[in-house]
């Protein structure tokens, strides 16, 4: 049975199978040295006997290799601290002397290039941190969220109208229809709620038709959506938001420390309750770090958002912060509104260090104020 990279400390003395990509190959004197990458990371092999000796020195970069020796526990080996002195090599495949991807990374491979040469460029550490750290984040999601009772969900993406009234579609050709990639699953949630599920999940990609040269949109990116019943306000929302956000990161220091390492992160679990300012209280609050919010309706510019990241750990220590109660022009039409002032929405925005990540908020369940609001902003509530 193969035995992958973090496992060989604990097989110290016993005779391994391991396979994996070549990343180095080094000669010193009557041995070489060979680090092979595996999917949890690299070890180090070292062949002495003058059979393997000679074929390992042909060895080359990117070379896949199965090695069969003794695994030996050696605090000095950088990678993972053990190391197989190979009695056997067996070469699965030879890969090309001049590869169009630098995957050790001494070397800057333009992006061209590295787009061309896809699988070649997705064995750099960096994509392939990513990868794992997504995984996680995936992973704890779900958990979080399947231990508060929620079911996941999988919804059509394929749609006939977008949920924020047609803007931003990316339209395909359907047939003899008109239809178009969906923006979120947001409708399909209210009506799974609705239909008696109170509690539901899923983690999918959305299609946004918006200009995406800016380091703040995507066309397509991976959501992560929740809906739930039978709450009093936004706030059971956020609470949440929050709740699933703190398991996250938890989750990824247990688990990718590593990877986390590698991009220079410490990351910090936020402390719950996460701190919450209104909207209608911005210009107060901005006055605190200096700078003028004259509209109380106005919209948050990016340089605002970072602004109030600085109010944030300057009042409460806090790299989150929530923003509830967008005003109602800035909000979707199905967003309930506020109450005692219908000019805001039970609508709000978590922003972590100055950028936003989740928007969410209480939805309207009359119906008769649902087709309201619809008419409000000029959408067909037939298409709906």
């Amino acid at each position: 049975m193969r035995v992958l990279s973090t496992e060989l400390v604990g097989k110290d003395g016993e005779q391994v199978e391991c396979g994996g990509w070549v990343r180095s190959v080094r000669e010193m004197g009557k041995m070489v040295f060979v680090v092979v990458a595996d999917r949890q990371g690299k070890f180090q092999v070292v062949f002495k006997e003058p059979t393997v000796v000679e074929k390992a020195k042909k060895l080359g970069l990117e070379d896949v290799v199965v090695v069969r020796g003794k695994a030996k526990k050696d605090e000095r080996v950088k990678e993972g601290g053990a190391e197989v002195e190979a009695t056997d090599l067996e070469v699965l495949a030879i890969a090309d002397r001049s590869l169009p991807v630098d995957i050790a990374g001494k070397t800057e491979t333009n992006f061209e290039a590295r787009f061309d040469h896809r699988v070649l460029d997705l064995r750099r550490e960096k994509p392939q941190n990513l990868f794992r750290i997504q995984h996680t984040i995936c992973q704890a999601f779900r958990e979080y969220l399947s231990n508060e009772g929620f079911i996941e969900i999988h919804t059509p993406k394929i749609i006939s109208t977008g949920t924020e009234g047609g803007a931003n579609l990316f339209p395909v050709v359907y047939f003899d229809r008109e239809a178009f990639l969906a923006q979120s699953p947001q409708f399909y949630k209210q009506m799974l709620v609705g239909s008696g599920f109170e509690r539901v999940f899923e983690l999918a990609p959305v299609f946004r038709a918006e200009d995406h040269d800016t380091p703040f949109h995507l066309n397509e990116y991976i959501s992560l959506d929740f809906e739930f019943g039978f709450i009093k306000n936004e706030e059971d929302v956020m609470k949440h938001t929050a709740g699933s956000i703190a398991h996250i990161f938890t989750r990824l220091k247990e688990k990718n420390s590593r990877e986390l390492a590698f991009f220079g992160i410490d990351l910090q679990v936020p402390q719950l309750p996460v701190p919450v300012v209104h909207y209608w209280d911005l210009p107060d609050v901005f006055k605190k770090v200096g700078h003028d919010f004259p509209d109380p309706l106005g919209d948050l510019s990016r340089e605002e958002e970072k602004k109030l990241y600085e109010y944030s750990k300057k009042e409460f220590g806090s790299d989150f912060l929530f923003v509830d109660n967008y005003p109602a022009v800035k909000r979707p039409a199905y967003t309930m509104p506020y109450e005692p002032n219908p000019k805001y929405t039970r609508g709000y925005d978590l922003l972590y260090k100055g950028l936003e990540i989740v928007t969410g908020g209480q939805r309207i369940h009359q119906y008769d104020l649902l087709q309201e609001k619809f008419k409000e902003k000029g959408y067909d509530v037939d298409n709906f």
